[in-house]
């Protein structure tokens, strides 16, 4: 029963350690560029970092409870681990549940860690030059503040020939945007999001947002980003004018997953065997993806569960969901023509003022987070909105909804956010509780003036666009997170 107890409780130090090692690089980190940052960006590190002193001393204290100091007669200068065992088994089950927490706080902590790489700040490059190869995460936040640069020192080509891909093998995802497909004289597959170019509009500016959206997707960590990365665009040329007709995505299936995704629609569509925890980790999963486009200066205006394809692993029900979709993307300061449509399974996770064949409103941050309140009102529900029959042509309303194409809220497009706020208040307080109810609504929301923590528009105007940022981090992330099941 207790063998190999000492072997395991060793391990587990060590799995602490190495979490610890990259922390306290960044928290030291932190320390030196402390000034270059605002006062709301010191208030949510600050209150992130009280949150891993509380985690640490949970450690801590099991693993006292574990251990007992002795000398090893090979080693006197060394003190060596020796295993209470029956405190072990007693604990055990605690103690990787501590460990899983520290790890979860590290993913908390990225993205207000890679948001500082926004700051634009002489003291963060110098500090970023001096120990940038410390670690693996300063690599990443390496990558990621040349990847800002107008100019970035790392030169990247993004256009890949036609002949790479094998189109005719092209496998479906269903409900989605993307779709999966081989590459040329490989048994390897990748995905790929189309982007049409709009007829009218300037081709040297929108290739020039494209170039830009695959040189920063082309570093991005999956797992950490909840971002495919990108492997390089094939331009689709029109032959008649000879200008661009498409730009195709081509992202990088990361090889611990499986090349059979399934989009979050069609998970929502089926009945999926899955529990609670595995609801919120999901949540999360959205959540964080949407903080990291809008970290890379880009707002994608086509959030829904159709872009979220997920790859399935050993651990979850779901495995691990990652946006694409990017057919409407632009930098947050670009051009925008204000260009829509008329689908009403579209315009459901557009606000009210961004809906029909021209947008009232220029496109904003905001409006993602709107779009992901729905998103996140969905998987709540566990209930997709959107229903595509046999032999019906067209989606129509699901009965989740619960309303008709012909209901006035379609025609209306501020009785459908009431409306969807009204089924979150209503449906999700029972089914994930009411701290779950308030994130959801606190993004349905997030554009009235009224709205505390997102309604004043000139609070965001910052030369860097960090602040969104950080108030997204704080009332949605870490409002996420610390949900406990």
């Amino acid at each position: 029963m207790f063998q190999g107890a000492e072997a395991e409780v060793n391990e587990r130090v060590l799995c602490v350690q190495s979490h610890w090692k990259r922390t306290s690089m960044q928290i030291d980190f932190n320390k030196r560029i402390w000034k270059s940052l605002d006062e709301e960006h010191q208030t949510i590190q600050t209150q992130i970092l009280q949150m891993l002193i509380s985690k640490l001393s949970i450690i801590i204290s099991k693993l006292d409870k574990l251990s007992k100091k002795g000398s090893d007669n090979r080693a006197t200068e060394r003190q060596v681990t020796r295993v209470k065992r029956w405190n072990y088994i007693l604990v055990k089950e605690g103690l990787d549940e501590a460990i899983e927490d520290l790890a979860s706080w590290q993913k908390m902590f990225d993205p207000a860690w890679f948001l500082i790489m926004k700051v634009s700040s002489p003291f963060i490059d110098q500090e970023l030059s001096r120990h940038g190869s410390a670690v693996s995460s300063f690599a990443g936040a390496c990558s990621l503040r040349d990847a800002l640069r107008e100019e970035p020192l790392q030169k990247v080509s993004v256009f890949l020939p036609k002949d790479g891909l094998e189109t005719a093998q092209t496998r479906e995802i269903p409900f989605a945007t993307a779709k999966c497909v081989p590459r040329a004289g490989s048994d390897k597959w990748v995905v790929v999001d189309c982007i049409p170019c709009d007829p009218e509009a300037e081709v040297n500016l929108v290739t020039k947002d494209i170039r830009e959206l695959a040189r920063k997707l082309s570093f991005v960590d999956p797992f950490t980003f909840g971002i495919l990365r990108c492997r390089g665009v094939v331009r689709v040329m029109e032959p008649s004018s000879g200008k661009p007709s498409s730009f195709d995505f081509v992202f990088q299936i990361p090889r611990e997953l499986r090349h059979e995704p399934r989009s979050l629609r069609g998970y929502l569509s089926s009945q999926v065997n899955h529990t609670l925890t595995d609801r919120f980790q999901l949540a999360k999963q959205l959540a964080k993806s949407i903080s990291y486009v809008h970290t890379l200066g880009f707002v994608h205006k086509n959030v829904r569960p159709e872009t979220f394809p997920g790859f399935q692993t050993n651990d979850s029900a779901f495995g691990s969901f990652f946006l694409v979709g990017f057919e409407q993307v632009r930098t947050v300061d670009g051009r925008t023509r204000r260009l829509g449509d008329s689908a009403w399974e579209r315009n459901l996770y557009r606000h009210p003022r961004r809906q029909g064949l021209s947008p009232e409103n220029i496109y904003t941050m905001q409006h993602d987070i709107y779009s992901l309140g729905v998103c996140l009102l969905e998987v709540g529900l566990w209930e997709s909105f959107v229903s595509y029959e046999d032999g019906v042509r067209g989606p129509l309303p699901a009965a989740a909804l619960d309303i008709t194409l012909d209901s006035p809220e379609f025609r209306q497009p501020f009785l459908m956010k009431e409306h969807l706020i009204a089924l979150a208040k209503r449906g999700l307080p029972k089914r994930m509780g009411e701290r779950y109810e308030e994130v959801v609504v606190n993004c349905l929301s997030c554009l009235d003036q009224d709205n505390a923590d997102f309604g004043d528009q000139s609070e965001f105007e910052d030369l860097d666009g960090v602040l969104v940022g950080v108030r997204y981090i704080e009332k949605i992330l870490l409002k996420l997170d610390g949900i406990q099941v």
